[in-house]
């Protein structure tokens, strides 16, 4: 509905119940409308609004906005008889009354099986859920996205392992396996790390239940791009998890490699865990030793495990440990001459006191609860939303997990979508929906904003782009770089905008990807310029570069942002990059550490 004046709130609830005495519905909407489109509503105010804007859209005919306001204030019942026509809008009745049956007979009546499914198996049917997931396997549209069909299949070998089924489940697991690498490939060739990563998880998912190759490639993926994106918590969170599963598993020499990368990456960072992951690493290379002697291995084979132990022990200064495992090397079955060195070099260290310095390991405080979501489901949603934001938001404010903020912005974007009644949204809905979008502020309003995206009004694409902004995700960046190379200029705009409000940490490959691959200065500009609010290693190492090859303007951007950036290896950085450089560089460096008091 078209906003009506604006007016006080007093004055607006005032005229929103006259036109709703008088029988004038739509003018009450306007006025409603301003007084839900805020920042800050109370609850009981809020309830009262919605209510009035429910009776407004019934008498216009507009139940399924109706029933979206009556679902909302919990009034499902009420709901239920005005969208009983409607398959998905009944789903959303009986997901809120909590009845996945019921849910999923509704999701299939609308031909989405992959929702139905999934509540089958909340409802602990798997052998009809297992059904469903069979029949949209063989769904033709699946043909041409392999990421889809791997998550399908995944879902499909699932079901049938729950089922005891485990030739037809490991058969469609496999199959998962090789669609979702070849997707990977593809997303990293394309430069989506982001959506690689999902493959990768769900590799690591498998691995958990399947070989130890498939959960290490998973995660060592995931930890790669996880580290390239600059997200250290979830980099440990993920190494302890990994290092846990390995040790569970008897795989000794990968966990100690993994708690020795996971030492130099917390070093690297400036993190204060590095001597627990060390401490830990030598201690499993000791009981890699004891248990190569258990099984009958050679003591050759002891010998470099307790080799690499004394490294890691020597390192952190626990001489006890050290002298400890000198006198075990003396007592293996080697050479004379080889026990009699490791019985001096064990006496040398008679009068060394072990350092004393606490070792802190990762807290559980800092574990992500969202660190391992359930990407094989969340995904086949999406698809099957197919970019609708009034479903999309459906979901959203069904899910008890956001907060009451998040669901009210997600109703008044499905509020502005089924208030119009058009069966495809007019390029001045797309517009108001894609503002709507961009204030709800999570993930999933990415998809609904891609497919807009694709319309052919200038003025909707930019609306898309403002609505970027507020989405601080690596995907937005997918609708950024489109938004730059678009052929209207008020869109290129937006899309520049957007580069300038997206800096944060795993923003730093899309950004630095902008500034070489465009031939803009203006473009290569923002890019840096946002780049240099990154406090991160790969932001302040970019810079540096600039400031070595860059134009003059470039230079003058990058020795500004270097003297304000805060990060603690900033100076070092560039205290080492003078030492290399000689002449004009090394001038600009020397500079560059002058304003930043390090000289």
């Amino acid at each position: 509905m078209r906003p009506a004046a604006t007016v006080d709130k007093r004055d607006a609830r005032a005229r929103a119940e006259r036109a709703l005495r008088s029988e004038q519905p739509a003018e009450a909407l306007g006025y409603l409308w301003q007084l839900v489109d805020r920042s800050h509503v109370v609850d009981e105010e809020l309830s009262r609004y919605l209510h009035m804007m429910g009776q407004a859209y019934v008498a216009l005919g507009r139940t399924r906005a109706a029933a979206a306001v009556l679902m909302f204030l919990g009034r499902v019942n009420d709901a239920q008889q005005l969208c009983r026509d409607n398959p998905l809008d009944l789903a959303r009745c009986a997901q809120h009354r909590g009845s996945h049956e019921a849910a999923a007979r509704a999701f299939e009546a609308a031909g989405w099986l992959g929702h139905a499914a999934i509540h089958l198996e909340d409802a602990g049917n798997a052998r009809a859920a297992r059904v469903l997931w069979e029949q949209l396997a063989e769904d033709s549209r699946l043909r041409d996205q392999p990421y889809v069909q791997g998550l399908v299949r995944f879902n499909v070998g699932r079901a049938c392992m729950t089922l005891d089924d485990r030739a037809a489940g490991r058969r469609h697991i496999v199959s998962a396996m090789h669609l979702l690498e070849a997707a990977a490939d593809g997303f990293e060739t394309q430069g989506m790390r982001e959506r690689a990563f999902d493959c990768y998880q769900i590799l690591m998912t498998i691995g958990k239940e399947g070989s130890f190759e498939n959960l290490a490639e998973g995660y060592l993926n995931c930890i790669r791009i996880l580290r390239e994106d600059n997200l250290k918590y979830y980099v440990l969170q993920y190494y302890e998890d990994f290092q846990q599963l390995a040790l569970s598993r008897g795989e000794l020499h990968a966990a100690a490699t993994l708690f020795r990368e996971a030492a130099d990456y917390a070093r690297r960072q400036g993190m204060p865990y590095a001597r627990h992951y060390q401490h830990r690493g030598a201690q499993v290379h000791v009981d890699a030793a004891r248990r190569t002697l258990a099984d009958g291995g050679t003591a050759e084979l002891a010998e470099n495990s307790y080799a690499a132990a004394i490294d890691g022990f020597n390192e952190l200064g626990l001489y006890s440990r050290v002298r400890e495992l000198y006198g075990a090397l003396a007592q293996l079955p080697l050479s004379d001459k080889r026990k009699a060195r490791y019985t001096r070099l064990a006496a040398r260290l008679a009068e060394m006191q072990d350092d004393t310095t606490a070792m802190s390991g990762f807290p559980d405080y800092l574990r992500m609860e969202t660190a391992y979501p359930e990407i094989w489901r969340l995904d086949v949603i999406e698809w099957e939303q197919g970019g609708d934001p009034a479903e999309t938001m459906a979901e959203v404010i069904q899910d008890p997990k956001w907060p009451d903020f998040t669901r009210r912005r997600a109703l008044l974007c499905r509020l502005a979508q089924l208030e119009t009644a058009e069966a495809t949204p007019s390029a001045a809905t797309l517009e108001r929906l894609a503002a709507y979008l961009g204030r709800v502020e999570i993930y999933a309003a990415l998809a609904p904003l891609e497919a807009m995206y694709e319309s052919e009004s200038a003025a909707v694409r930019a609306g898309v782009l403002r609505a970027v902004r507020q989405l601080f995700f690596k995907r937005s960046f997918g609708l950024v770089i489109r938004g730059l190379a678009d052929p209207d200029a008020t869109v290129r705009r937006e899309a520049l905008a957007a580069v300038a409000a997206l800096h944060f940490g795993h923003a730093f490959d899309p950004l630095s990807r902008i500034f070489r691959e465009a031939s803009d200065p203006e473009v290569r500009k923002t890019a840096l310029g946002s780049i240099g609010k990154i406090a991160s290693v790969q932001a302040a190492e970019l810079l540096i570069d600039v400031l070595r090859h860059g134009d003059r303007a470039e230079r003058d951007l990058a020795r500004d942002l270097l003297v304000r950036a805060d990060h603690a290896e900033v100076t070092p950085l560039l205290q080492r990059a003078a030492a290399a450089e000689s002449g004009a560089t090394r001038t600009e460096l020397d500079k560059v550490l002058r304003m930043r008091g390090a000289t």
